[in-house]
């Protein structure tokens, strides 16, 4: 029989997982980013200024490029719950594919291009904080 405790929890998670409050914080905020852009998208469609995913009120694209920007933060929801060690990876990677949506909308619709910009950056900041909260190695220290 052994006099030692058993481990904690936190020493059976695999070293680089998040701990339970950050993958609160970003199941959290990737919810919020998710329903700024149906909001945009409903916006968009109700000014008349609809972006190149949506198409004009006349002429729609194609039903599911209705749905392109939301790949990102479902994404990210499905890393942090299921992968969370992979966060930094599908972080960056949502980034990048929101920026490019906000970047090829710049032309045709600024102002919407602007607040999918902002949403970006808000993606890019929980992903940079979210580095705070991976678990560390209790042999290496890192």
């Amino acid at each position: 029989m052994s006099s030692l405790p058993p481990p904690s929890h936190a020493q059976t998670e695999s070293a680089g997982s998040l701990t339970k409050p950050w993958v609160n914080a970003v199941v959290i905020s990737q919810l919020l980013i998710t329903g700024s852009l149906l909001t945009l998208t409903f916006s968009a469609r109700t000014i008349g200024k609809p972006t190149w995913w949506l198409g004009s009120l006349h002429d729609p694209s194609f039903f599911l490029l209705w749905f392109l920007p939301l790949v990102a933060p479902v994404a990210m929801l499905v890393t942090v719950l299921r992968f969370s060690r992979l966060l930094p990876y599908t972080g960056l990677g949502s980034t990048l594919f929101l920026a490019a949506i906000a970047i090829s909308d710049l032309s045709r619709t600024p102002g919407i291009a602007l607040a999918e910009i902002a949403l970006t950056v808000c993606m890019a900041l929980t992903t940079i904080a979210a580095l705070a909260g991976r678990r560390r190695s209790i042999s290496t220290g890192l």
